[in-house]
């Protein structure tokens, strides 16, 4: 499977998981307030607090449909912390991904 970003960015599944340092944070209740995005204290209920990582990463799609896909969209649409290395790297100015 290969993650891209209209053409801009193609890397392999281990090169785009790569990139996370399996914070959670993403994994996290999200609610939308006047155009900003919210962090709930409420983990997906398979996100292992601990380690950071999903228990159900390989099937995480089919086992919690309610999951999504990181892409670097998400990344530009202010889903994810502003430290989030995909952020960083694909919605900053400067950013390897940057437009």
């Amino acid at each position: 499977m290969r993650e891209t970003d209209n053409n801009e960015s193609k890397m392999s599944r281990e090169e785009w998981d790569a990139i996370c340092e399996q914070c959670g944070r993403c994994c996290y209740e999200k609610l939308s307030y006047r155009g900003k995005i919210l962090y709930t204290q409420t983990p997906c209920r398979h996100l292992d607090t601990e380690t950071g990582l999903c228990t159900i990463y390989p099937e995480r799609f089919k086992l919690h449909p309610e999951c999504t896909q990181l892409t670097t969209e998400l990344a530009r649409a202010g889903v994810l912390p502003d430290d989030c290395p995909y952020v960083l790297m694909f919605a900053r100015p400067g950013g390897k991904g940057s437009r």
